[in-house]
Formats: C-alpha cells, sequence, structure tokens
C-alpha cells in the first residue's frame, strides 16, 4: 500500500511543477478559510512604529519645530495646539466602526455584486468601472479555494505589505484633505491673517495644518473606498484575461483608475506644497523665482533640502491615524468579511486552485530544440553591417544634442 503511494506521489511531482498547497499561519484554521495573523511579539514592533509616527505630530503641534528653526523667538507652549494629537486619536475610534461596520459591509455587497455579473456575463456598472473592477465579465473568474493568509508584522515581506496598505490611505487621504484645503484656505487666510499675523508665517503654513486636520474626515469618507480595494485584493478571486494569465480581482482596483489619480495625485502637490513653503522660510515669505534657482545653485540645493524635509514632516504628521485605522480594521474586522465574501461567493462561483503541469513532449516544436535558434539578421549582423549601425546611433544623438543645446543659439555660444 506504502509502495502505491510513493508511486503515485512521484507520478503527481513528475507531472506537475507546482501545486498550491494550503499553508496556513494558523494551524487551527480551516484549508479554505482566509486568516489575518498579528503575532503577538510583532506587535510590539507596529506599536512602537505608531508611537514614533505620534511623535512627529506633536513634535509639529506643540511647536518645538518652531524653538528650532527660530531659536531667538520666545516660546510659548500655550499658543501651540499640543493637545491636537490626542484628539485625534480619541476621534479615530469613529473611522474604525466606520470602517470595520459601514465600509466592510458596503465593500462585501459590492464585491458580490459584482461577482454576480461574472457568472451571468452582465457588464459593470460606472460606479464599479471607477472603483476598477474589470469591465469584461465574459472572460473566465474562479474563486481561489486554498486562500493565502495575511500575516501583519512577521518578517520584512509581510511588514511590507502592510506598510503599502498604509500608504495606500495615506496618500489617498492626503490627495482629498490637501484639495480641500487649497480650495478653502484662500478664503480663511486673508480674515485670520488681519486678526492675528502672527499665527501662520503664511498661507502654506495653513494649508498644511488645515490637511492634517482634515485627516479624520477624510478618512470617513475613505471607508467607502479601502475596505473594497482591500476585501477585493484578500478574497482571492482571480480573472483569467484575453492573455490567458490568472489576475488576482484586487490587482485591478489597486492600479484603477480611482487609485491611481488619487494616490499619484495626492503625493504630487504634497510635494509641491513642501516646496512652496520651503521657498518662502527660505526667502522669508517671498517666492523664489526658478530663474534664481537656476542661477544659484547653493540656493537650489537649499530649497530642496528643505522641501524633502518637510515633505517627509508632512508624510510622517499625517501617517499616525491613518496607520492606527489601518492596523485596527485589518486586526479585528477585516477577517471576518473576507471570509462571508468567500463564502457567499463559492454559492454562484467556480473554485478552482493554481496548477502548474509539465507539457507533453509531443507538443513542443520549438521548445527544448537548439536547432529553431535563428540568429540571421541579414546585413547588419555582419562586422561592417554594425560598425555602420553603431555610426548611425553617434550621429542620431549627435543631431539630437544641436537641435536641443546649439540650434538658434550659435551667436551666444560661439
Amino acid at each position: 500500500m506504502s509502495n502505491k503511494n510513493e508511486t503515485s506521489e512521484k507520478t503527481i511531482k513528475s507531472e506537475y511543477l507546482y501545486r498550491r498547497k494550503p499553508v496556513h499561519l494558523n494551524i487551527e484554521s480551516s484549508d479554505d478559510k482566509f486568516d489575518v495573523v498579528v503575532p503577538k511579539k510583532n506587535l510590539i514592533v507596529l506599536i512602537a512604529i505608531f508611537l514614533a509616527l505620534f511623535f512627529i505630530q506633536f513634535y509639529y503641534f506643540s511647536g518645538l519645530y518652531y524653538r528650532l528653526m527660530f531659536p531667538d523667538e520666545p516660546y510659548h507652549p500655550g499658543d501651540f495646539y499640543w493637545w491636537a494629537p490626542l484628539v485625534f486619536i480619541a476621534i479615530a475610534i469613529v473611522p474604525i466602526f466606520a470602517w470595520g461596520q459601514i465600509g466592510a459591509r458596503f465593500a462585501s455587497r459590492s464585491m458580490v455584486k459584482y461577482l454576480r455579473k461574472t457568472v451571468s456575463k452582465k457588464r459593470p456598472k460606472i460606479a464599479e468601472i471607477v472603483l476598477g473592477y474589470p469591465l469584461r465579465t465574459k472572460d473566465i473568474y474562479y474563486l481561489e479555494t486554498f486562500p493565502m493568509d495575511l500575516n501583519l508584522g512577521k518578517g520584512v515581506a509581510s511588514i511590507k505589505i502592510f506598510v503599502k496598505r498604509v500608504l495606500n490611505v495615506l496618500f489617498l487621504s492626503m490627495g482629498m484633505s490637501v484639495v480641500i484645503s487649497q480650495v478653502v484656505a484662500p478664503y480663511l487666510y486673508e480674515p485670520v491673517s488681519e486678526w492675528d499675523p502672527d499665527l501662520y508665517f503664511n498661507i502654506e503654513e495653513m494649508i498644511i495644518d488645515l490637511t492634517i486636520y482634515l485627516g479624520p474626515f477624510t478618512l470617513l469618507i475613505l471607508m467607502f473606498v479601502m475596505p473594497v480595494f482591500w476585501v477585493a485584493e484578500d478574497t482571492q478571486a482571480y480573472r483569467v484575461n484575453e492573455y490567458q494569465d490568472s489576475v488576482r480581482l484586487g490587482y485591478y482596483l489597486r492600479t484603477g483608475l480611482l487609485s491611481k489619480i488619487l494616490g499619484f495625485f495626492g503625493l504630487v502637490i504634497v510635494f509641491n506644497l513642501a516646496q512652496e513653503f520651503a521657498s518662502a522660510l527660505l526667502a522669508e515669505g517671498e517666492a523664489i523665482e526658478p530663474s534664481l534657482l537656476m542661477s544659484s545653485p547653493e540656493l537650489a540645493i537649499q530649497v530642496y533640502t528643505t522641501t524633502f524635509i518637510w515633505f517627509c514632516l508632512i508624510l510622517g504628521m499625517c501617517s499616525a491615524i491613518p496607520f492606527l485605522v489601518t492596523l485596527v480594521y485589518l486586526s479585528i474586522y477585516h477577517e471576518r468579511w473576507v471570509n462571508n465574501v468567500r463564502v457567499k461567493a463559492s454559492e454562484f462561483m467556480e473554485l478552482g486552485t493554481l496548477e502548474v503541469r509539465e507539457p507533453m513532449e509531443a507538443n513542443l516544436k520549438y521548445m527544448r530544440n537548439l536547432d529553431m535558434i535563428d540568429e540571421t539578421g541579414g546585413f547588419f549582423q555582419t562586422i561592417h553591417g554594425r560598425i555602420i549601425l553603431i555610426a548611425l546611433i553617434i550621429v542620431v544623438a549627435l543631431i539630437c544634442f544641436y537641435l536641443a543645446f546649439i540650434l538658434g543659439f550659435e551667436g551666444a555660444l560661439f
């Protein structure tokens, strides 16, 4: 009997290059159940990261940065909102409950609704396309039987996945916060500066403050976005696309129109905000002309160094609450809602698992046949042809440089 089992295992190994195995971090869990695991030992590391982000926010609101930047100016802690980070932590409870109860429920319904369309072959609605769901529902879709667990905090790879999810929340949140702040700030800055000229150095500093204050508010909006992305990712439903590649459905949402626009746009406008504020600090409130940066390399280095510092500070000051909301939501709520979607979808979707088989040698004509290698290339494969091709490359490069840097500037250069 044992010989038969060994023979069958050898046969399977010879037929398959890879077969997906149910690997679970929670040994008590079922093979077809999705689990979110937060190792207790590594939870300390995550808490330490949150405390570091909280300190960056406290560093700003307590005015310590002002004391370092202007050591000769009087420093009064009562003039700064040092208590604001504590308030942010208190009100972060609301986004956490909103994501876990409203956002996750919305994500579950949205995901199941779309997966039903992959069975009935109905076209998705505009809102689903904007979220990133694939337009083609006529392809083959299947639900992975043995899902990979989400491990938070164990090893570099797991921390990388968690950090990516935090950054997704952060960039989307900051993007919306900066846009709202830039729209509202021009109407507030003038009356506020007349009431207290020393309250803000310039309008960019007001925009930075408003961006941080609006963080928890934008997280309330994102409860209809981020849980959808993550539930779609971890449900592990796959689409066999037109190229016959098996692609996880969550990939389309992560790289969809909404995610790209808000995420990239948020990162760019935060960098522009940091650059404008850095320029104003170095020029005592005045804008620095681009021509001045071109003519003064030292000033340019100062501007870009200060921009990078403030860009990192703004990211750090806005990261604490998104980090906390993401950690608590994934740890407490995410597993339950993902498994709910998987159970509901299993009633009407095909179940499958990844297997990579070796091809039959009889079907191979080109592969593993060195006689089929074609190295013919005509004239340019000869020695003279290669020399001429290299010469043409150099000529084209020189023409491009001439058109870009010399043509029209002859009088000034020569």
